[in-house]
């Protein structure tokens, strides 16, 4: 027990701090770079900022969960875990319909309506997640001696676990199945589009080859970490239920919230770390080049300046000398 609880605090301590590494140069590069600052990148930035809180909420639970404290509500962290989820599935649709439908996406995607999308995705998340401040279980006694205790409300310890069932049931619905449907349909039309269209039979461009299969590699270990990592976090609930037993619960519950931050953590190098010009500017951020280039233009100035007096005053002498 205790080698376990060791190795999942030196797990969760190191997904936290790649985690918060990857989400924070994200966010900083975007924001210093206004020239990145379009439609998709409003999405990765929403996402970057709710993985964040995630991870930090995920970690807290586990910390608390591991050393026999009291562990926070689950809505703390369920939040940020819908806006992710739903953020992630906003930017399935947004490349499906760049790839499929390209004229409608540059006429109507812009970033007032990618602002109202993600206002709309905090709404339904915050609607989902409401519940759960009141839907707690009062206390959770495994034989291994661990005694949880958690926000509760004064009903019936009966009513208050059928709830609590129907709420969970409620969130692996809207929070896992329908978004993993959206995802796999969005990615599925794209990759047949990319391969089976009449203008993907008629091209036999061996980089154009590549880069499908680099897309379709994309999409679907894009889809496959997603379902894996969100899984153990939204079934854990009724898991521990109805099919884990008590001595073993904690573990599955420690184990589901660090598949929870392993997702949160792949999701910026999936989503923006595999772009060429964004490592790029992480690289720039990272070395420092863009003060460097800042400071550059005026030195040429200083020595251009010094350049055209150094010459009038070759001229001027030049004509004394004549005269």
């Amino acid at each position: 027990m205790e080698v376990f609880t060791a190795a999942s605090t030196a797990i969760s301590c190191l997904l936290l701090i790649c985690n918060l590494v990857g989400n924070v140069l994200v966010i900083t590069v975007i924001q210093r770079n206004k020239n990145l600052c379009n439609a998709n990148t409003l999405l990765l930035s929403n996402l970057a900022i709710s993985d964040l809180e995630f991870a930090i909420q995920v970690f807290i639970n586990i910390i608390l969960l591991s050393y026999n404290t009291a562990q926070n509500s689950v809505s703390h962290f369920m939040l940020h875990a819908l806006v992710s989820i739903y953020t992630l599935v906003a930017l399935a649709v947004e490349r499906f319909f760049a790839i499929l439908k390209p004229f409608v996406h540059l006429a109507r995607v812009n970033k007032s309506l990618l602002c109202k999308v993600i206002l709309v995705i905090w709404i339904i998340a915050g609607v989902l997640s409401s519940p759960g401040y009141i839907l707690q279980t009062t206390v959770v006694e495994n034989t291994t001696g661990k005694n949880i205790t958690v926000n509760a409300t004064r009903f019936d310890s009966g009513w208050i676990a059928t709830l609590g069932t129907i709420y969970a049931l409620i969130l692996l619905v809207f929070g896992l199945t329908l978004p993993s449907a959206l995802i796999i349909c969005c990615y599925s039309r794209i990759i047949y589009h990319v391969w089976f269209n009449a203008d993907a039979n008629r091209a036999t461009n061996v980089a154009l080859l590549k880069s499908r299969c680099k897309l379709t590699k994309l999409f679907i270990l894009v889809t496959i970490i997603f379902i894996i990592t969100w899984t153990p976090t939204f079934a854990r609930d009724i898991v521990t239920q109805y099919f884990v037993d008590s001595k073993n619960a904690w573990k599955f519950e420690l184990t589901a919230l660090m598949f929870g931050l392993a997702g949160s953590t792949a999701n910026p190098v999936l989503y923006s770390f595999r772009c060429p010009r964004f490592r790029q500017e992480v690289i720039k951020l990272l070395t420092c080049r863009s003060c460097r280039r800042r400071r550059r233009p005026h030195v040429s100035v200083f020595f251009e300046v010094n350049r055209s007096r150094a010459r009038a005053a070759v001229e001027s002498v030049s004509v004394s000398l004549r005269s």
